[in-house]
């Protein structure tokens, strides 16, 4: 088997295995939706928290095995994204209720800062750095390079 064989193989197991979190995600959303029409179970919100976390981390898996990235940083990847979620939004639900004198953290209640700050920025630091890390191994060549300028000057108006 070549190299870009192997390559081929890992990233459709890749994405295989992105759409089939995709759909197990998008099943238990949707129990998590029937839920409400049984009273407001807990099993309900876990099943909203844990399938909006694999529909979140599968389209970023599928997206980064579509564009070339390997295998172990897409796993990396979206297993940040997965457990980020996960946790950001299911610890809250550990936390006693918030009163009106409670201490903030950097300007928000404890369980609202774990929201905003833990799952809105914490994967803008860590999921650009993942995939920079693949950026320069798939660059243009000189001769790529050349090609694409002189496409380039082709288009360009005068």
């Amino acid at each position: 088997m070549s190299r870009e064989t192997a390559v081929a193989s890992r990233e459709s197991r890749v994405a295989k295995a992105a759409r089939a979190g995709l759909l197990l995600g998008a099943v238990l959303v949707a129990l998590a939706y029937a839920s409400a029409w049984f009273g407001a179970a807990r099993w309900g919100s876990w099943s909203m928290i844990v399938g909006a976390a694999l529909c979140m981390s599968a389209a970023t898996a599928m997206g980064a095995a579509n564009s070339h990235v390997r295998p172990a940083r897409v796993l990396v990847a979206a297993s940040v994204v997965f457990t980020v979620i996960v946790v950001g939004f299911g610890a809250p639900f550990f936390l006693p209720a918030v009163s009106p004198g409670a201490a903030l953290f950097l300007g928000l209640p404890l369980p609202v800062a774990i929201e905003v700050y833990g799952v809105g920025l914490l994967p803008i630091l860590v999921l650009p750095v993942l995939f920079a890390a693949d950026f320069n191994a798939d660059g243009l060549d000189e001769i790529a390079l050349a090609e694409l300028k002189r496409q380039c000057a082709a288009v360009r108006p005068s």
